[in-house]
């Protein structure tokens, strides 16, 4: 434990720790029993409470340390171990025994807990014969009731009623804990001539988190009076841990001060609380109080009336599923039919919004908004696209589930209250983490009045010496004006939620296996087609090549013999094979493109393109291009021998497709981005390039001009340039003014990452 834990105390606890409070931990019992705490299996009593040789005729200090023995006979205590060895006492205490000791009736409830067992002996009340069979036919009588109800609101209050006819408490709330741990007074059966606190709100400080932890862990806790004064454990730690004893499950634990203090400002003397879970988290209470005295209920009616709680807590679920049947079905009919829209759509943008039923037609709310790889699409009353953008990137890090609700943004996100109009409640959907894709319903503001008893931002009072902070006295009807919250999310909602994004998932998972598939038969065919390029290209070059071998030979020795119109068509004849033979070769080299293994080295861009330079010296000092490079160029990691061929391919175009007497080419790059790649470049002042032929010029074998303009060639140069940069993770792009000149960008992919020379 902490040291503010263990500083925590009777004398000093108050509302400024009573969160922390470890009242597991109370150290004492209530008076109407006893506690004895075990070493098995020999059943030594290690500890025992101070009210023993009251309760029992034997003091504490005389039982520590002897055998049970000392309290039962015989036979009592073979009754004791059969039921200690059948029982599955873990945490849960089990009733094991009734027994007389020292004249008065007890019943022996065994709990295993704390690596000790718990022993408690509570006294029987003077009143305590309640005919088994009667209270079996009350509580079946009492179900058939429940069971009929048609209502969730007349559900909860048959089960107060039928509480307070068993257990013959004043006053029976059903106590609903809210989103923020404040409670609400759903449902109450009292006596008559009493105030009402039916619909009352509680704030969460009246019952702090320990508090509703330990209520979640048993069903039924019991404070028979109020009034009493706790009785100490001797020794006071268990000697088994050496720590205080834990006393989670214990019937007979003593309560929190603080909590005795509170009900006793609420003119409570005695109180039985029973716990209502849902889905296994904890929902409300049955809360029980009783005021005209102490009040002591036997154990029957409480495990009756835990029955009750266990039955109630199952069916209020039914009972909300029926309920909300009509709009379950109605969300589920339009999950179904907005998937199938989607599935039908390659953009899910369009099957969200365009056809019918619609985003908007999901959940009630006002307005929607999808956010697909960073567009937005709004549609209904909904914030700006700016604001959204903000909504989205607060989501992006801080939701942490898979569908977020909230009725008040706000107080998650403080800048929503500037569009508290269109988007004070917020449902969010997001169907993929990696891009942030997100599906948006928004609810406006509602101003509303809520009723609590007392008011819930002073919920304290101060002590007479000023010292401590004590439960408030006044529980007077309080009004207070809420804003700034939406109506709130419904179950059925959040779990439609969630079921629409299964079911996007599986569409997504569904898209992904068949773009798998073809991507698989794509990389195939790609695979299939290279193999068949380089096989045609190779085997149709000999064929070829004694086409151009023979069309020579007969201009050479048949020229004589032929007239002019003979040898000008075996020129043609030796001329076309030769541009045949060209095609082959870049056929040839690109279809080893593909096949070819490319190295991940560093390479000095200088070096690089100083190379490219050497190759093209002849172009560039016949046509006097001028080169500019006006710094150095970085260090990057790809495959050297490739990258000077395109810069060789970049340049000769440069050079190539100029018209310009005084050509130039510059050769730069700019500098890296987040991403740490150098975006290269290599620009002309030369004829420049239609925006409509950017893509076309990629093409293999496509030109843009006749065949003979610009020097002619094959048209694939800027093909296996991309394919060189394609094979090492980048990208090429081109941006072009028509007769100013053209600048071919490119990236050599993630691991590339570059350094500038020094």
């Amino acid at each position: 434990m902490s040291t503010l834990e263990t500083i925590i105390t009777p004398k000093n606890v108050d509302l400024t720790n009573c969160d922390q409070e470890q009242i597991q931990y109370a150290g004492a019992i209530q008076p109407h029993g006893a506690m004895l705490v075990l070493r098995e299996p020999e059943l030594r009593i290690l500890q025992a409470s101070q009210n023993t040789g009251e309760l029992l005729g034997i003091p504490a200090e005389e039982l520590a340390r002897t055998n049970l023995r000392r309290l039962f006979n015989e036979e009592q205590l073979d009754g004791i171990r059969v039921r200690l060895r059948l029982e599955n006492l873990e945490r849960a205490p089990i009733h094991v025994a009734r027994t007389r000791l020292s004249g008065r009736d007890f019943d022996v409830l065994a709990h295993r807990y704390d690596q000790v067992l718990i022993l408690e002996l509570e006294a029987r009340p003077e009143v305590a014969d309640v005919p088994v069979l009667d209270l079996y036919s009350d509580l079946r009588g009492a179900i058939s009731k429940l069971q009929a109800t048609t209502g969730l609101q007349s559900f909860f209050d048959l089960a107060a009623q039928q509480v307070r006819a068993f257990t013959g408490f004043d006053r029976v709330m059903v106590y609903k804990f809210m989103e923020d741990h404040s409670g609400w007074v759903r449902s109450e059966a009292l006596a008559d001539g009493m105030q009402p606190y039916l619909g009352l709100h509680y704030p969460p400080s009246d019952i702090p988190a320990p508090a509703r932890r330990l209520f979640s862990l048993t069903w039924v806790r019991h404070q028979p009076d109020l009034a009493y004064i706790p009785v100490p454990m001797l020794p006071e730690n268990n000697p088994v841990t050496g720590g205080p004893l834990d006393m989670s499950y214990a019937f007979l634990r003593s309560v929190s001060i603080m909590y005795i203090d509170y009900l006793k400002n609420m003119g409570t003397r005695s109180s039985m609380v029973m716990t209502l879970l849902k889905n296994g988290e904890l929902w409300g209470l049955i809360a029980c109080h009783h005021h005209t005295g102490p009040k002591h209920v036997p154990y029957e009616v409480r495990v009756a009336s835990e029955f009750l709680a266990h039955m109630v807590s199952m069916m209020m679920t039914a009972k909300e599923d029926l309920e909300n049947y009509e709009y379950r079905t109605k969300l589920k009919s339009t999950q179904t039919k907005m998937v199938e829209n989607v599935s039908r759509h390659a953009d899910f943008v369009a099957g969200f919004l365009e056809d019918t039923p619609n985003l908007l037609d999901f959940v009630k709310a006002d307005g929607a908004a999808i956010s697909v790889n960073g567009r937005i699409t709004p549609m209904g009353s909904t914030p700006s696209q700016t604001e959204i953008q903000q909504i989205v990137t607060w989501l992006s890090t801080a939701m942490d589930r898979h569908v977020f609700a909230t009725d008040s943004l706000s107080a998650h996100f403080p800048e929503a209250a500037a569009f508290k109009d269109r988007c004070a409640g917020l449902l969010a959907l997001r169907f993929s983490k990696a891009n942030d894709d997100f599906l948006l319903w928004f609810r406006p503001e509602i101003i509303e009045t809520v009723n609590w008893a007392g008011d819930p931002h002073k919920p304290v009072d101060i002590s007479d010496d000023g010292q401590r902070l004590l439960p408030r006295t006044s529980f007077a009807l309080w009004k207070e004006t809420v804003r700034l919250k939406s109506s709130p999310w419904s179950d059925v909602e959040l779990e439609a939620a969630k079921e629409l994004r299964a079911a996007l998932l599986e569409l997504v998972l569904s898209r992904a296996e068949e773009l798998g598939r073809l991507y698989a038969d794509l990389e195939r065919s790609h695979a299939e087609l290279d193999s068949f390029a380089y096989v045609a290209s190779h085997d149709l070059k000999e064929p070829l090549r004694g086409i151009h071998n023979y069309a020579d030979i007969l201009r050479e020795d048949y020229a004589d013999k032929l007239d002019e119109e003979g040898n000008a068509k075996l020129a043609t004849m030796s001329r076309l094979s030769q541009r045949m033979n060209d095609l082959l070769d870049s056929l040839l080299e690109y279809s080893r493109l593909g096949q070819a293994k490319f190295a991940k080295t560093e390479v000095d861009l200088n070096g690089v393109v100083s190379e490219a330079l050497d190759l093209l010296q002849f172009r560039i000092r016949t046509e006097a291009v001028t080169i500019r490079i006006p710094r150095l160029l970085p260090i990057i990691k790809g495959d050297q021998m490739r990258l000077v061929e395109v810069f060789t391919n970049l340049i000769s175009n440069a050079i190539k497709y100029n018209d310009k007497a005084a050509k130039e080419v510059e050769i730069g790059f700019e500098e890296p981005a987040l991403t740490g790649q150098p975006v290269l470049f290599v620009r002309d002042n030369g004829i420049g390039i239609r925006e409509k032929h950017y893509d076309e010029i990629f093409q293999i074998f496509r030109r843009l001009h006749a065949r003979d303009e610009f020097g002619g060639g094959s048209g694939a140069g800027l093909t296996i340039t991309q394919k060189i940069i394609d094979r090492q993770g980048g990208r090429i792009w081109v941006k072009s003014n028509t007769g100013q000149g053209t600048t071919f960008y490119f990236t050599l992919g993630q691991d590339s990452a570059s350094k500038v020379k020094a």
